[in-house]
């Protein structure tokens, strides 16, 4: 019988025969409960840190993404991830170093500027970053090789859910540690559950009496309720946001449990991928190209006269570029879409690509790049025209970034052994730089105010005014106050009204001054301080 019990066990798959103890005699399986994970006191520490550090992290990231505090928070939760890993003996490469330093000048944005945008935007790049150099480190790989969008993935989403929990259990053993932890996680549990019973009382005592009623609502006015109901959800959405974060660091930092991403398995995957015949995806793509070669051909007039400077015919440069935009998008996401599927789902591709694939790839990326330099030629005649706007600067960026990835794709086709994803990696880090620390509302504000104010309108004005305290502190500047009042000087005339000199100019100065005062947190970055320090002289 035991004999039987062996082999049945030995037939098992492996995590069961961990759990799986032989019977001796008893025919009956038995399995051992799954250990509790120990902690080290690094880990316990790092527990501690990573809960405080979630909190900032809602308050000033979530709830408040202002400034100073924010680029304290990344800086902080930055510098604590490299001592961890410093004190768990991991070897920083040069790329990893190199890394390290971009994501502490990127922590720096949130100081410089006052565009909320541009916040989001950093946040979303610093946490991938963040994560991703952690990954990256503990793995002993460089950065953005040639499967790094699946390990960003793997980093960012798979291993730290895989173990949300551990922060938690690691909490809990560092509170039982110590007498006062355990005394102290007593006091919160009893305040806890008193509390529901503690506002019954309340309600009771100020139905009875007139005096305890005022008292407590004295108090409420002092505590100020609003900014409690807001700390208890922020402590409340913390506690998840801990226990992805600490489980991110202690995934990484646990090879025996967690592995890196295994190339060769990326290769079978994307291998199983190669199922339609190379024969149907040119017979496919051929209309497509053929379609775009008569759409040049009879749009030409129309697509180069932006190359001239001159406008077509029953358009108004509002509707050339705007026109020219939205058919730049949908057509780059067409032959995005196109060339990815030729690429990914061919049966034939990889080194051993095949002449045709390569035809049809560059013929694609060739097409995509001449409408995007008319489209980019049409955006320049715009803005000479009527000035700057956040859209149009957003947008001419994304179109000469995607433009320089359709270069890349092009290479690819001839240099095998271009590394694309890597080289779209600085070139993404060098542009969205420029974004963020260009500060784009302030260029906005100073390209308009210098070269199109013969054009602009004092509501035009206000609106710019209106972007962040990037542009305000443009346009405030002193020598522009002049302009200012005589736009609004005009824009009074048609309701019969004789503003004081000043009247536009401060009008301007009471909305800046409001936009300021609505929240503290909207007063500590570079361009608040300089609009703060113009509007009290």
């Amino acid at each position: 019988m035991n004999e039987n019990n062996e082999n049945f066990a030995n037939a098992m798959p492996y995590q069961q025969q961990q759990a799986y103890l032989p019977p001796y005699g008893n025919t009956v399986p038995q399995y051992v409960a799954k250990p509790k994970p120990t902690f080290t006191k690094n880990e316990k520490i790092l527990s501690v840190l990573v809960a405080i550090l979630s909190f900032l992290f809602v308050h000033f990231v979530l709830w408040n993404t202002r400034g100073f505090f924010t680029s304290a928070f990344y800086i902080a939760a930055l510098t604590v991830s490299l001592t961890y890993l410093t004190k768990c003996e991991y070897k920083f490469s040069t790329s990893h170093k190199v890394w390290s330093v971009i994501m502490y000048c990127f922590s720096t944005v949130f100081s410089l500027t006052d565009n909320n945008f541009i916040k989001q935007l950093d946040s979303i790049f610093l946490h991938i970053g963040i994560a991703y150099l952690i990954y990256s480190v503990t793995s002993k790989r460089q950065l953005f090789g040639r499967y790094s969008v699946f390990e960003i993935v793997k980093c960012n989403l798979g291993d730290p859910f895989s173990h949300f929990g551990a922060e938690y259990s690691a909490i809990n053993s560092t509170v039982k540690s110590t007498k006062t932890g355990t005394n102290l996680k007593a006091v919160i549990g009893g305040l806890i559950l008193a509390l529901p019973l503690t506002l019954v009382v309340a309600a009771l005592l100020m139905s009875a009496d007139e005096g305890v009623a005022s008292m407590l609502h004295s108090l409420a006015l002092a505590v100020n309720m609003d900014n409690v109901f807001s700390l208890i959800a922020q402590i409340a959405v913390s506690i998840p946001v801990a226990g992805y974060l600490f489980g991110l660091i202690y995934s990484h930092t646990h090879p025996e449990i967690t592995k890196p991403l295994i190339e060769e398995n990326c290769d079978q995957t994307t291998f199983k991928l190669r199922i339609v015949s190379n024969i149907a995806l040119y017979a496919s793509i051929t209309p497509i190209c053929i379609l775009y070669i008569l759409f040049f051909v009879s749009q030409a007039n129309y697509f180069l006269s932006a190359f001239s400077g001159d406008l077509p015919k029953q358009f108004s440069y509002a509707e050339y570029a705007r026109r020219g935009f939205f058919e730049l998008f949908a057509i780059e996401l067409i032959n995005a879409g196109v060339i990815f599927f030729i690429n990914f789902f061919a049966k034939n591709t990889g080194k051993n690509k095949p002449a045709p694939l390569k035809f049809y790839t560059v013929t694609v990326s060739v097409f995509t790049l001449l409408i995007t330099a008319t489209a980019v030629s049409k955006m320049v005649l715009y803005i000479q025209n009527y000035g700057l706007t956040q859209l149009r600067v957003y947008t001419t960026w994304f179109m000469l970034l995607t433009a320089l990835i359709f270069v890349f794709v092009i290479i690819k086709q001839f240099k095998i052994d271009f590394q694309i994803i890597r080289t779209f990696a600085v070139v993404f880090t060098i542009f969205f730089a420029a974004l963020c620390f260009s500060r784009p509302d302030a260029l906005i504000a100073r390209y308009n105010m210098e070269n199109c104010m013969d054009s602009l309108s004092y509501n035009d004005i206000y609106d710019m005014v209106s972007l962040s305290a990037d542009a305000a502190a443009v346009v405030l500047e002193p020598e522009y106050r002049t302009d200012i009042n005589e736009k609004y000087a005009i824009k009074n005339k048609a309701f019969n009204n004789a503003p004081g000199p000043n009247a536009g100019y401060e009008e301007l100065c009471r909305f800046s001054n409001a936009v300021l005062n609505h929240s503290d947190y909207n007063k500590f970055n570079y361009s608040s301080l300089k609009l703060i320090s113009m509007l009290d002289s």
